[in-house]
């Protein structure tokens, strides 16, 4: 019976490792103890025994996994020190100040808060959304829709999200690569914005963009760093190559010199900011998140690792499997991220748990076309499968301060939602075929 136990289909061994993960999430167990426990298990069963978990617990000494969890760490404490120094009051007082269109101010704000990733950030920008409808002549569900929507228009690609940061880590695709991918889902997360959400908003007479004046000082206080990260992280990743680093380690140490500048310069112009920044490391919720980046490395290892002379791993065997089914590769790299994006509710959820499978089964040397059609569908189903979940802390803390019931907001992002999942059919396809 134990023999048989062993020998069961490696689709079988990582489904249930999956499912398992996710399951136990769901329970209560935090996401990183889920994946770390599942990670031991499904080594375990894979029969490489505790010698070779050891072995795969020490992987986790390369620059590309020891590097991207100190930059998920600094990136944490960079979205903390704009906070704390007050530059992203300062710009969301300079636009709101600016943009005097009900629709604009509606949907740009929560955008512009969007900028700034943080746990239940969505519950910073619904006062703002409150106060342009201060007449109250929208519907609560419609609010929480356009909060919540337009709150995550960025996180596509936008490298201040430890979830596209991971992505970028897992696809293997330069930083500049990966940005030019993902944008095009954030055109047509705007345009189904508009046209299913924010085009039911009336206009008023008299109502134009641009009515106030812009401060630019004002304006450029949190998006000055932020430009500066973002240039030195493409910069690095093109031109890192040139003295022999190259890859995924390109790319993160290309983000890492970002982040360093860019934190320099808030603390050189603020230096009172540094000391209440340093709080998040008090923060045991900063820790957890750490435990869920090694978590997840670890878990790629154990898929990868080879189990036999010949080279044979967990991920290799299921793809013969599949292959053997009959099941196509593409209904594998849609589902499996949909399904870890509705029950995590997170996009480093749904990437940590599907991504090291999904750019497994795809080979050792895949085109770029087909990482750009990877990437572009398994992210947009995961992401969809996040933002329709219940589990999304954004949706819920929203809902609670418009209070109403969140399922009242899904007549409002069906139509968007659907327009994403068709626009990663064709811009997945379009990669695949043209690229």
């Amino acid at each position: 019976m134990f023999e048989g136990f062993m020998t069961v289909p490696a689709i079988v061994k990582v489904g249930f490792s999956f499912f398992g993960i996710l399951l136990a999430n769901r329970a209560g167990l935090h996401l990183g103890y889920s994946i770390l426990l599942f990670s031991a298990l499904l080594s375990l069963w894979a029969g490489t025994g505790l010698q070779g978990f050891a072995l795969q617990v020490a992987d986790l000494a390369r620059p590309e996994d020891y590097l991207l969890t100190i930059i998920v760490l600094l990136l944490l404490f960079f979205t903390e020190a704009l906070s704390k120094s007050g530059r992203m009051e300062k710009t969301i007082a300079a636009l709101k100040e600016w943009l005097r269109s009900r629709r604009l101010l509606l949907a740009g704000l929560p955008a512009l808060i969007g900028l700034l990733p943080m746990p239940g950030g969505a519950l910073f920008s619904a006062p703002l959304v409150a106060s342009v409808d201060s007449e109250n002549e929208l519907d609560e569900n419609h609010k929480v829709a356009i909060n919540y929507w337009f709150r995550h228009i960025w996180e596509y690609w936008w490298p201040l999200y430890p979830g596209v940061i991971l992505a970028i880590r897992y696809s293997g695709l330069p930083v500049a690569a990966y940005f030019l991918v993902q944008m095009p889902f954030t055109i047509v997360a705007v345009l189904g914005g508009y046209l299913f959400i924010l085009k039911k908003v009336e206009r008023r007479h008299g109502e134009g963009p641009r009515n106030g004046s812009l401060d630019p000082a004002g304006a450029l206080s949190a998006m000055g760093p932020i430009a500066l990260l973002v240039i030195l992280s493409v910069l690095g990743s093109a031109l890192l190559p040139l003295a022999g680093v190259s890859g995924t380690l390109a790319s993160l140490l290309a983000m890492f010199i970002g982040l360093i500048a860019a934190l320099v310069w808030i603390f050189t112009a603020d230096p009172r900011s540094f000391g209440p920044s340093l709080v998040l490391f008090r923060d045991r919720n900063t820790w957890l998140m750490m435990i869920l980046v090694v978590g997840i490395q670890l878990f790629s290892s154990v898929i990868k690792y080879p189990l036999d002379a010949a080279g044979a791993t967990l991920v290799t065997l299921m793809r013969d499997e599949l292959i053997g089914a009959g099941i196509p590769l593409l209904t594998v790299i849609m589902v499996i991220p949909f399904i870890a994006g509705l029950v995590t509710g997170v996009a480093f959820g749904f990437v940590g748990a599907s991504f090291p499978i999904v750019f497994a089964l795809i080979g050792n040397d895949p085109g770029f076309g087909t990482l750009a059609a990877t990437t572009a569908c398994a992210y947009s189903f995961g992401y969809m499968g996040m933002m329709v979940s219940p589990m999304h802390v954004c949706f819920v803390v929203t809902g609670e301060y418009f209070r109403c019931s969140i399922y009242g907001a899904y007549r409002y992002l069906a139509g968007p939602v659907v327009l994403i999942l068709l626009a990663a059919l064709l811009i997945s396809s379009f990669y695949y075929f043209v690229l």
